[in-house]
């Protein structure tokens, strides 16, 4: 598991931040909840009791701080999955939501070691 976690971090084009809120999906006619664990401008580390694989494609809905709005992604790839959690690529966001969430990660994303829970 170690060398699959390295090829993938290896493969990261864009920095990643340490994070937890609670997220919204949708596929097909499932829906559920989960959290997010991690987050960047390109996709998101989720764990969720929802069943997905490599190659589905969801909806996603999550706020980065509860006096927000939330974003929605249109269309996201399960990049993919084990056990309850997976990584999801963004592929469809408002450019409003896209802006805002490069915000959010360029101002929290000096230290890999602190936590942002909301």
């Amino acid at each position: 598991m170690e060398s699959h976690q390295k090829q993938i971090g290896e493969s990261r084009a864009s920095e990643r931040i340490a994070l937890q809120c609670s997220i919204v999906l949708a596929s097909g006619i499932q829906v559920g909840e989960g959290q997010v664990l991690n987050m960047s401008d390109r996709g998101c580390l989720v764990e969720s009791s929802v069943s997905v694989k490599a190659g589905d494609c969801l909806q996603l809905r999550f706020s980065l701080h509860e006096s927000e709005p939330s974003m929605r992604v249109s269309r996201a790839a399960v990049c993919w999955a084990q056990g309850f959690r997976f990584g999801v690529e963004f592929l469809g966001m408002e450019e409003k939501d896209r802006a805002r969430l490069n915000r959010f990660i360029t101002v929290h994303g000096g230290d890999p070691w602190a936590g942002i829970y909301y």
